[in-house]
C-alpha cells in the first residue's frame, strides 16, 4: 500500500474526530469516525435505554456515552476536541433528545486509556468522572460491565444506540435511535480491513449484516454496543466511510478487554 494513501487515511482520522465516516473521494476510504450515526434503525424512548447520554461540547452533541456508575460514564477516547478545556464539555442525560430536555451534568475529569492510539484506534476508551453523582430513576440507569473473560459468539444479535446520521432525509437524528446488528467473526473483519493495512486487535469487536444497511454512523461514536439489554460489550469506534456498507463491518472497542482498567479508575 502506498505511503501517500496511508498518510491520507491518517490525516482523515485526525480531522474527522467525532465524524464517523468522513467520506473521502477514494472508494477505499476508511471512515475512522468518530461520530457515527444509526443507519437502518428506529426511534427509541430514553426509558428503554436509560443508560444513554449525549456527550456535549459547548452545548452541542459530540458523541454518545454510557452510564456505568453513579459517577462515571464510558465513551470513546477519540471523542474530544484537541486542546479544548474540560469546562467546555458536559453531558445530557434523562432525555431522548440530544439538544433539549433532560439533565445537563458537568464533567470533573476525563481519563483516556493510557494505551489509546489515535492512528490505529486501538484501546479507544475513555472514562468521564462527573462533578456530582447521578440520581438513578426510570430515565437514568447504568449498564453492567462484562467480565474480562466475557465472550460474544459470532452471529449474536447486539444493539447499538445513538444520535448520529441516519443517511435518510426522512429520519431525524435529533431523537435517540437504536438498531440490532449481529456479531461478526474477528477473522472475517480482519480480512475486510486488510486492504487498508488496518489491524483488528483483541481490543476490538465487529458487527454488521452481510447485506449491510444497518449499523452505527456519523455521530454515534462513543455509544454502547449492548448484549441482552443490560451488558455493555462494546463502544462505537470506527469503520468504513460509507456507513453500514455490506463489505465492511462496524468496529467497536471491546469492553471486556479493559475491565481491569475500568475497575481501577472507578475504584481509585
Amino acid at each position: 500500500m502506498e505511503s501517500s494513501f496511508i498518510n491520507s487515511v491518517v490525516v482523515s482520522l485526525l480531522v474527522a474526530v467525532c465524524v464517523f465516516g468522513s467520506k473521502l473521494k477514494s472508494p477505499k476510504s476508511l471512515n475512522y469516525d468518530r461520530t457515527p450515526r444509526i443507519v437502518g434503525g428506529h426511534v427509541v424512548d430514553i426509558e428503554d435505554a436509560p443508560f444513554m447520554v449525549s456527550l456535549q461540547y459547548n452545548g452541542f452533541h459530540l458523541c454518545g456515552a454510557t452510564i456505568i456508575h453513579k459517577k462515571f460514564i464510558l465513551t470513546a477516547a477519540h471523542c474530544e476536541r484537541s486542546g479544548a478545556p474540560l469546562d467546555q464539555y458536559s453531558f445530557r442525560a434523562e432525555t431522548s433528545y440530544k439538544n433539549q430536555d433532560g439533565n445537563v451534568v458537568k464533567i470533573k475529569r476525563k481519563i483516556n486509556h493510557p494505551q489509546f492510539n489515535l492512528v490505529s484506534a486501538d484501546y479507544d476508551f475513555a472514562i468521564l468522572e462527573l462533578e456530582n453523582e447521578l440520581n438513578f430513576n426510570s430515565k437514568c440507569q447504568p449498564l453492567k460491565l462484562p467480565e474480562k473473560t466475557q465472550n460474544v459468539d459470532d452471529g449474536t444479535l447486539l444493539y447499538t444506540y445513538g444520535w448520529g446520521q441516519t443517511q435518510n432525509s426522512q429520519e431525524s437524528s435529533s431523537k435517540l435511535r437504536g438498531v440490532e446488528i449481529p456479531k461478526v467473526s474477528q477473522s472475517s473483519c480482519s480480512k475486510a480491513y486488510a486492504i487498508f493495512a488496518k489491524d483488528i486487535t483483541d481490543r476490538m469487536i465487529c458487527v454488521g449484516y452481510t447485506q449491510g444497511g444497518k449499523n452505527a454512523c456519523f455521530g454515534d461514536s462513543g455509544g454502547p454496543l449492548v448484549l441482552n439489554g443490560s451488558l455493555v460489550v462494546g463502544v462505537v469506534s470506527w469503520g468504513f466511510s460509507e456507513c453500514a456498507h455490506p463489505s465492511y463491518p462496524g468496529v467497536y472497542a471491546r469492553v471486556a478487554s479493559v475491565r481491569d482498567w475500568i475497575d481501577g479508575v472507578i475504584n481509585s
